[in-house]
Order: structure tokens, then sequence, then C-alpha cells
């Protein structure tokens, strides 16, 4: 069993730095088709570029509610489900290892039962950083301070003689594997974004084709006339490669299968982005940790992956009890940004619009410097099957049908999806104003403006012309050229556009900018005039 548990490791291992390796691939490769195709088609002709305040935009439904209050309950609650869950995880798995897998005999505490469920529950740190939007750098720090938490409560519980480097010692090896084969899926946004939707591909491909080589180290004892043959023709080297690449060709069909399968599972709303990868971090964790398992007790070291499955049972049941909390009219929230800053505008999405999808939708027109954040199982394999063109809004006529079709419903986990428009550079501008009308509050990042950003110019013009807004925050810096920006809103009432300075994004001015969305009145450290430059 020992062989076998290697092989296993392997072949996880193997699958997960092949998801790895080609997610870096297919995530370059995506962004590179994205650029090509938003710059197909002719550019907006100068009717367009010449819309002014004096068009107005039709009204629409009353604008939905804003509730900051509301929305800070959404995160707390949020942050508590994913605690408890890990905890119910950890709790089954610790009886499972402690009634099958330490040498207990089946007769162990409740105090020792919860401890061990309390360490096992450690990826619930990993959670709050998907939730949160943290780095990895803050993600193994949080699990640092987690660990030494645990520590302490092992040795104040423990009625055995412990010692502070034997209870971290046996910590480190709890986390540390874990860690690292779950870092090299996430380790960064391009990675985080695919790889972990093409990380069962690849463990069932990396599983088949150690599967396969054994075979063939088993075959090699007493070799058929034909392996014999084959090593003939192809040599010792072609035979070991034709092993490992042929079940790649058998399972080629179930493979395309299951990606298709995956993609319309999103679509239907059978799981969140966030929930798929909760659920693979679970995953290779309790992988991780049967493996020695089943190295130690045979096959029924493989309980240990039992627990995963509170995950889908809980998502299938979570919806009917956060329905209770949703929002009859969730308000729709506009993103409009200056384009090319993409480090910038990342950490604009991670810390205001993942804390706004637990109110209400978010709308905004795709581009590449949001690839990393945005793209879901549906997008990947449209881009995969040569499809991803077909999602691109080709005429003004198109536009309705797909408005039509935004998605506004909240996933299982109660979250709101992101809902992006892809337009060619002939297409944007009449999109723009079909997402303007849908929204009830526009956040436009303006920091790096100038009076050459002719595309923000525009969307100014449009936002100036549409009375239904609630309010347009916008974010300013040093670098902002706020006189040439206010001079294509100079008609629109003084109350609808804020400006709000946020030169440095940090958990300060996170507060001051998510309150700034939801208040009724303009924050006090906000200001309608244009700011110096």
């Amino acid at each position: 069993m020992a062989d076998q548990s290697g092989a296993m490791l392997f072949a996880m291992l193997l699958g997960v730095l092949l998801a790895a390796a080609v997610a870096w691939g297919v995530a370059g490769a995506y962004r590179r088709h994205m650029l090509a195709l938003m710059r197909k088609g002719a550019p907006p002709d100068a009717a367009h570029a010449m819309f002014t305040e004096r068009e107005t935009l039709p009204a629409r439904h009353p604008p939905a509610r804003l509730d900051l209050a509301a929305n800070r309950r959404a995160a707390l609650r949020f942050l508590l489900l994913l605690s408890a869950l890990s905890l119910l995880i950890g709790v089954s798995q610790s009886w499972l290892a402690l009634r099958f897998v330490y040498d207990s005999g089946g007769d162990f505490s409740l105090n020792r039962l919860l401890v061990l469920g309390a360490v096992y529950a450690w990826p619930m740190v990993m959670g709050w950083g998907l939730l949160l939007r943290w780095s990895w750098g803050r993600v193994v720090a949080a699990i640092a301070v987690f660990m030494l938490a645990m520590s302490v409560l092992v040795m104040l519980t423990s009625n055995a003689a412990q010692t502070i480097a034997g209870v971290g010692a046996w910590l480190v090896g709890v986390v540390a594997i874990p860690m690292l084969v779950t870092l090299a899926i996430a380790a960064s946004g391009r990675m985080r974004a695919v790889a972990p939707y093409l990380l069962p591909f690849f463990l069932l491909l990396s599983g088949a084709s150690v599967a396969a080589l054994q075979a063939l180290a088993i075959g090699v004892e007493s070799a058929p006339a034909w392996l014999t043959s084959m090593v003939e023709i192809l040599g010792a080297w072609g035979t070991l490669l034709f092993f490992v690449l042929a079940p790649w060709l058998l399972l080629a069909w179930p493979v395309y299968a299951l990606g298709r399968w995956l993609a319309r599972a999103y679509r239907e709303k059978r799981f969140s982005d966030l929930g798929y990868l909760f659920a693979a971090y679970w995953f290779v964790i309790l992988a991780a940790s049967a493996l020695p398992a089943l190295q130690a007790v045979g096959l029924v070291g493989l309980t240990q992956l039992l627990p995963w499955l509170w995950l889908p049972i809980a998502w299938r049941v979570l919806p009917r009890w956060l329905a209770q909390a949703a929002p009859s009219s969730p308000p729709t929230l506009l993103v409009l940004r200056v384009f090319q800053r993409d480090a910038q505008v990342e950490r604009l999405f991670d810390r205001i619009v993942e804390r706004w999808r637990l109110s209400g939708n978010t709308l905004l027109i795709a581009g590449t410097d949001l690839i990393s954040r945005t793209l879901d199982p549906d997008d990947l394999f449209a881009f995969l099957n040569g499809q991803l063109a077909d999602r691109f809004i080709a005429s003004e006529a198109e536009i309705p049908v797909r408005m039509a079709g935004l998605d506004l419903q909240p996933d299982p986990d109660g979250r709101y999806r992101v809902n992006e428009c892809y337009c060619f550079d002939s297409t944007w501008q009449p999109a723009l104003r079909a997402l303007v009308q849908a929204s009830d509050v526009v956040l436009m990042d303006l920091r790096g403006f100038t009076p050459e950003n002719q595309g923000c110019r525009f969307e100014l013009r449009v936002l100036a012309a549409a009375s239904h807004l609630r309010r347009v925050l916008l974010l300013h810096d040093g670098q902002t050229a706020g006189e040439a920006a206010a001079a294509d809103f100079a008609g629109a009432p003084a109350h609808r556009f804020v400006w709000l300075e946020a030169g440095r994004l940090n958990s300060r001015k996170t507060g001051e900018v998510l309150a700034a969305l939801f208040a009724a009145a303009p924050p006090p450290l906000s200001h309608h005039s244009a700011p110096a430059r």
C-alpha cells in the first residue's frame, strides 16, 4: 500500500503542477485573444463621440435601497458560514481519523475530538482570504497565527506531556504539504483565475497516466508478446511515452464532456465562483491528508475524503436560508475605469467590488485588466472551444438581447455575479448607454485620468445625462485632471457627482469608498468640486 499511496501522491502533485502550468499559458492566450477581439471593428464615429448633457437617457425603475449596514451583516454572515462549514468538515475528519486512522481503538474523548477538529479546520483561513481577497502573503501569515493559537490550545487541553516544539512540528506536518499544493494553483491572480477549473481534468489525466505506468511495471515482470513487440518498435522511451499519453487520448472525450458540464452547471447556478474555489481547496487539502492515512491503514484511509461531501450538501441547502436575507430589489453598480492600470484596478475590484457583490449586482465593460478577477468557467470553456468571439456585441441591434440576458439573480451562496459586457471598439459606446440605464450607482476610477482619455470623457457625458442615477462616485489621485473631467458633466445636478481622493486604497479608504457608495448622503470626506491637480 505504500507504493500505491506514493503513486497517488505523485499523480496528485503532477496534476496540480500541470494545471498550474497550463493555466498560466491559457490565461496569457485568453488575454491576447481578448485584446485582439476588442480592437476588431471600426472605431466609434464622431456622432457617438459628441454625446452631451443635452441628451437625456429615459428614466428606469425606482432605485433600489442602498444599505451599508446590511452589507456589513452579509459580510459577517458569510465569514461565519465559511467558518462553520470548515469546523463541520474538520470535526468530521477528526472523528474519522480517530475512528479509523489513529491508534485509539475507537475510544477517544470529546475533548480530543473537538481539539483535533479545530486543528483540521485551518482551511477556514483560506476561505476568509477568498472572501476578503487577501494576498497570499497575508493568507500564509494568518494561517501561522491560527496555528500558533492551536498550539496553545493543544498544550492547554492535552493530558499527556507535550513540548511546544513537538506540537509545532506536528502542526507544520498537518499544514505544510496541503498549503504548498494549494499555493501552486492559487499563488497569483493569473493562476487562480484558471487553474482551479483545470484541476479536475489534470488530476484525472495524471492519475490515468500513473495507473498505466504502474500496469506497465507489473506487465514487464511477465511481458506479453504485444508488449515485447511494442518495445522493439518504439523503443523503451517510446513505449513509456505511449503509456503516459495513451490514457489522455482515451479520456479526451470524457474530459471534454466534463468541461462542458462544469460550464453549464455554472451557468445554471449550481455553484458560485467562490464556492467552487473553496471546495477545490478543501479537496486538495483532504486528499493530501488521506494519502498518509492510506499508507498507514490501507484503503480505509480514504475515509478522510468523506467530509468534503458536506460542501455540495451545503450549497444545496444554503439558498433557502440565504434567500430570507436577500433584498427583494438588489442595487446595481456600474464600474468604469481608466484602462491600462491593471494592478490599481485589480486592487479596487478586490476591496470594493467583492464587498458590493454581497449586496447587489455589478456591471462593467469587459477588459484585459480584470481577467484575473472576472474569468469564470463559462468564459474559460467558451475560449477553449473557440467561441469567445460569440460573446462580443457585434452591432447596436444586439444590445437589447444581451441586456435581457444579464444574470441578476444571486448565486447559491447569496452573492451576486459580475456581468461583463464584451464589446468591439465599434460597439462599446451604445453598450455603455444601456449599462448606465440598468444601473443605480456608478463607481468611476479616474485615478491617472488625463484629457487625452477620450473614452472616459464620453462616459462622463453619458453619466451626466442619466437623471435616474443615485450617485456617481469619482475616485481621484494626484495625477487626475479633475477640471477637464468636471467640464464633461458641468450641466448635471451638483449632488450627482461626488469626488473622493483614493490615491492609496488602504483599509480606511476602502471603508470611505463603501460608505460613499451606500450612503443616502455624501460622506463628510467627499466633495462635489473638481480636485486640483
